[in-house]
């Protein structure tokens, strides 16, 4: 019987998304943590059943370094944010308990789910940084570059997404990764629309990838896509952008059956090559965040609260 996944997790996109960050309280209730985390797929169900047409969806999912407190046994691959050495920026590293990821047609909604699974959480845990975040124009970036572009579609979605037999019991669940991006939009704003679509590697306009024979090797896209034996590693992009006057960027998520292919990437983008090439995204935009989690699925939230 194959594991029933987070409703959030595979669904398409969505014009409105909230990003909730908590931790646990000291010395936690561990079973009574398990039963208020198996909760939230029936809460969001619930109300998503009221408003069939919103397209409410969710995810809770538990930070790396809180996993073996409330549950023991970790899925196979689950570890710390990446770290590497001799970055060209800093690569900020951001231990969470938790994280609820929740996503529909209307902001209301998920303000009202929120507030439903903190009745639930809320004397459990301590609440982090909330990011509400929104579709920009035709599912562009603030940067005006279409975002999410190389995303697995149809069922390859959950191919890419979800573990399956290799950790049979984690299986249905995925490993997430976040990271909040600040975007320097004064600068990026100055620079040449030509000159941008050198450091994308794509046409701002109409989102055409550059030919591999003028694409900069510092390009985006060049630092992003990445192929091993043949096939290209996939992780499965579920961001948004978000901001306020003088305060914008993009709140990067990334969904994925194992850690590999967001970590290839990410030191892609930020160590120089043997040629000195890095991504030059990362001289308009950088990272103020950055955490792991796993995403268990619906059955094992279940089965753990007992």
């Amino acid at each position: 019987m194959t594991a029933v996944a987070q409703s959030g997790i595979c669904a398409e996109a969505r014009p409105y998304a909230s990003f909730i960050a908590f931790d646990w309280c000291d010395g936690v209730d561990v079973p009574a943590a398990r039963r208020a985390l198996a909760q939230v797929p029936l809460l969001t169900q619930t109300l998503a059943a009221e408003y069939p047409q919103a397209g409410l969806c969710s995810v809770v999912a538990i930070g790396a370094a809180a996993w073996e407190q409330l549950y023991g046994r970790k899925p196979a691959q689950l570890q710390g944010f990446p770290q590497f050495g001799d970055t060209v920026i800093d690569l900020p590293v951001s231990e969470l308990g938790g994280l609820l990821h929740i996503r529909s047609e209307r902001h209301d909604l998920n303000f009202e789910l929120a507030n439903r699974i903190a009745e639930q959480l809320g004397p459990l845990v301590r609440w982090g940084e909330q990011i509400d975040g929104f579709r920009y124009l035709d599912s562009r970036d603030l940067t005006g570059f279409v975002d999410g572009t190389e995303n697995p579609q149809g069922e390859e979605r959950a191919e890419v997404a979800l573990v399956g037999d290799e950790d049979a019991g984690f299986a249905g669940g995925s490993y997430l990764h976040i990271q909040r991006w600040l975007h320097n939009m004064p600068e990026w704003r100055a620079t040449p629309v030509a000159e941008q679509e050198q450091v994308i590697g794509r046409s701002k306009q109409d989102d055409v990838e550059m030919d591999d024979e003028v694409k900069p090797p510092t390009a985006h896209i060049a630092r992003v896509v990445i192929e091993e034996d043949g096939a290209e590693l996939e992780i499965l992009r579920q961001s948004m952008p978000y901001g306020r006057l003088g305060e914008m960027g993009l709140m990067f998520a990334s969904y994925a059956r194992s850690p590999q292919p967001f970590t290839r990437m990410l030191a892609m983008m930020f160590r120089r090559d043997a040629a000195g090439h890095y991504d030059h995204l990362l001289n308009y935009s950088r990272p103020l965040t950055g955490a792991a989690l796993f995403a268990p699925s619906v059955d094992f939230l279940t089965r753990m609260a007992g």
